[in-house]
């Protein structure tokens, strides 16, 4: 399939090019709110990638602060992307964008919040076209609310909301209209480039936006949008396999189990624990159980395989993970599992920090068939799921 120019046919004869503004100081956040992840990237990544979705070869720079242009540089340009400093002021960031992207007259300039990590493809393209054909757009969301006007703690006026909306990013303009408009502004200020569009007399189309295409001001803006980023969710699987050895004792799911025999291993032999590790190990990218515990350290001799499972869940809380499933399946002739299941459960909630209801245990056998069938030992299964917020 041939890849999409940044200068295509149809609408978009002048090509588009993408502007996206982070140069903002977040002092209403309180920390910087464009590195603070959603679903697994962060505010920023989403911004840009959700921009740059429907123009892929579209030249790209955002706009940052002079202190952090370094470190975005090398985070940026392996994608693509150019990286400059910005100005005192939001509309200097956008102007000294726009001009890095050395844009001509008929060029679609598409200018987006670093800030907005939401925002359909579709929107994008619609509100880029309806620029191309007027020369300035922005998406707009409906107000739902009712509007007061209030002076301190007191309500002035109720402002009728026929007609009113949220004015969203990306805006997109011809570049030849944001030249005239900034020529003829001079000095003065605005808060957005429709705004300066429309005080120098160009009509500004209105195209309609996704409601949930929020800008992160404050904390719970990230409340809202997390419901648009799902959490990331890993999964992971393991499996372990021990014979039986005679003057053992038998430890499945960290319940002894009264047994003839028990599993032979360096450690306890406890499989499905070992399993269990595996499967978290393996989910975060974390190697296998034998990386961190060689079978030939003496430290791990008879060791309880509790504590592997412990280290494993550490890891995972480091890597910003939280256990939110297992399953375990034990395939064996003997011992019977059933009358030992809810205790099995139960300590593996324990050790995983999880309710009850979120760990299941199961059996099967061979059916007289293999290894296992022959009673020679067991293979314990494991899948287990994590999420990041």
């Amino acid at each position: 399939m041939e890849r999409e120019s940044a200068r295509d046919d149809g609408p978009f004869g002048g090509g588009v090019a993408i502007v996206v503004v982070a140069a903002g100081s977040s002092t209403r956040f309180g920390t910087d709110k464009l590195a603070v992840h959603l679903g697994g990237r962060s505010v920023l990544e989403r911004a840009v990638a959700a921009v740059r979705a429907p123009f892929p070869c579209a030249p790209v720079v955002v706009v940052v602060r002079a202190a952090d242009v370094e470190a975005q540089r090398e985070r940026w340009q392996p994608l693509g992307v150019r990286v400059i400093a910005g100005g005192p002021r939001r509309q200097d960031s956008v102007r000294l964008g726009c001009e890095a992207v050395a844009a001509d007259d008929e060029t679609v300039l598409v200018i987006h919040d670093g800030a907005r990590p939401f925002v359909p493809e579709d929107d994008v393209r619609a509100v880029a076209a309806a620029a191309a054909k007027v020369g300035a757009a922005l998406l707009a969301a409906p107000v739902v609310d009712t509007i007061k006007r209030v002076s301190e703690r007191t309500v002035t006026r109720t402002v009728p909301r026929a007609n009113l909306v949220r004015a969203l990013t990306p805006q997109a303009f011809r570049a030849g209209v944001l030249r005239r408009a900034w020529g003829l502004a001079g000095q003065r200020e605005w808060t957005d480039e429709s705004a300066l569009v429309e005080a120098t007399g160009n009509d500004v189309a209105v195209v309609p936006g996704d409601p949930r295409n929020v800008k992160v001001t404050r904390l719970e803006d990230l409340d809202a949008l997390r419901g648009v980023f799902p959490r990331l969710t890993r999964v992971g699987q393991g499996v372990d396999v021990h014979p039986f050895a005679p003057d053992r004792a038998l430890w499945l799911c960290g319940i002894e189990v009264p047994s003839e025999v028990g599993l032979a291993g360096h450690s306890d032999a406890d499989a499905p624990l070992h399993a269990v590790t595996d499967a978290i190990l393996g989910a975060i990218g974390a190697g296998d159980i034998g990386e961190h515990f060689p079978p030939g350290d003496e430290r791990w001799h008879n060791a309880r395989s509790h504590v592997f499972v412990r280290h494993a869940v550490a890891l995972a809380v480091a890597a910003g993970f939280a256990l939110v499933h297992c399953d375990v399946t034990i395939v064996a002739e003997q011992p019977r599992i059933s009358p030992y299941r809810l205790a099995m459960r139960e300590r593996l909630a324990e050790l995983l920090g999880l309710p009850v209801g979120d760990v299941s245990v199961k059996a099967t056998t061979c059916e007289g068939l293999g290894f296992v069938g022959r009673r020679e030992g067991l293979v314990a299964l494991a899948i287990v799921s994590l999420e990041r917020p």
